[in-house]
């Protein structure tokens, strides 16, 4: 059986629950909580009150006070902010209760960041890369600016400051790959971000120079095709070595020769030559040529001729043998 001292509780207990049993005490709150804006831009906060019964609820700020308010909020619009740290109070009366929340608003200057190369970007020599990023807060407290870059291929660099620098070894295919930079500045609790990309250029000395054709060797007659191929930035300009002055034709550029009837003087060896600004390079390819195409009508001849010789020989031989007889005596026989 229950006592009277637990009955007592429960009761105590529901009379709290109960609207009017002991009130909750009454808040106001301030939105956005930490405040930050771009220095000389407006700002518009909100204050609001978590009991309708008050008698008063308004900001004490050190600025002309710009005021707007409705049931259980008011709010205060600041159109130029001038001040880098601004003490911001919102306050509401309840009756013998007073409630004050305060925030700090932090304006700042924040420059995108900027990513230059240093000189240009040469395959196979060193290069570096440089983000800058400027930010500005309220003199006694310098700005948390953290920097990062990344990209391209390179290992990602963080720096705390407003420079951050990559070395690295450039490479052709990193021509073109884009690199980035990300701005982070840290205001309290918040962080603002910006961001910044540009495309790595590498210019590369000619490299993968190849000479090629679909055989390497051939008949005299035959239509011969040698091509060369190069990478580099910008594009190599290419010319031959030939080893011989006999007709020849240049296709795509200078990409291809081409030899139609072919002859032996086309061959030996032909060398493709590539060269920029930055360099040269070259490569090779040795052409043979064996024997000669052999004609159908060559067995013809040989043979009609081998039928002429011996025709002519039967045919000497058989007048020698009736000359012979002819000059033997009457009755006489052949010995």
């Amino acid at each position: 059986m229950m006592g009277p001292s637990w009955s007592w509780g429960v009761t105590a207990f529901l009379f709290l629950l109960l609207p009017g049993g002991h009130p909750v005490p009454c808040r106001v709150s301030i939105s956005p909580e930490e405040p930050t804006v771009e220095f000389g831009t407006s700002l518009l906060l909100n204050c609001t009150s978590s009991c309708r019964n008050y008698s008063r609820l308004s900001w004490e700020v050190s600025i002309t006070k710009m005021e707007t308010r409705g049931p259980g909020w008011v709010s205060l619009s600041i159109p130029n902010v001038t001040d880098w740290s601004l003490e911001l109070q919102c306050f509401g009366v309840f009756g013998q209760q007073r409630d004050i929340t305060a925030t700090t608003l932090r304006a700042y200057r924040f420059s995108p960041p900027q990513i230059y190369m240093e000189g240009e970007t040469v395959a196979s020599r060193e290069a570096r890369v440089t983000c800058n990023a400027s930010a500005q807060v309220s003199p006694s407290d310098p700005p948390d600016l953290r920097l990062t870059l990344r990209g391209a291929g390179l290992p990602p660099r963080t720096h705390r400051g407003p420079s951050v620098a990559l070395g690295f070894t450039a490479r052709p295919e990193q021509n073109g790959r884009e690199v980035t930079c990300e701005a982070a500045l840290q205001l309290g609790r918040r962080t603002v971000n910006a961001s910044a990309a540009a495309v790595l250029w590498v210019w590369a000395a000619p490299h993968d120079v190849r000479v090629s054709a679909p055989r390497t060797v051939f008949t005299a007659g035959d239509n011969l095709t040698v091509m060369c191929r190069a990478e580099g930035n910008p594009s190599p300009r290419l010319r031959w070595e030939l080893p011989t002055n006999a007709s020849w034709e240049l296709w795509d550029g200078g990409t291809t020769v081409t030899i139609p009837a072919a002859r032996r003087a086309h061959g030996g060896t032909y060398r493709c030559l590539a060269e920029n600004r930055y360099g040269a390079g070259a490569a090779s390819i040795d052409i043979v040529f064996q024997g000669s195409p052999r004609s159908p009508l060559i067995p013809v001849v040989v043979t009609l001729v081998v039928v002429t010789v011996l025709a002519v020989l039967a045919i000497s031989w058989w007048l020698y043998r009736a000359q012979g007889w002819k000059q033997m005596p009457d009755g006489s026989q052949p010995g």
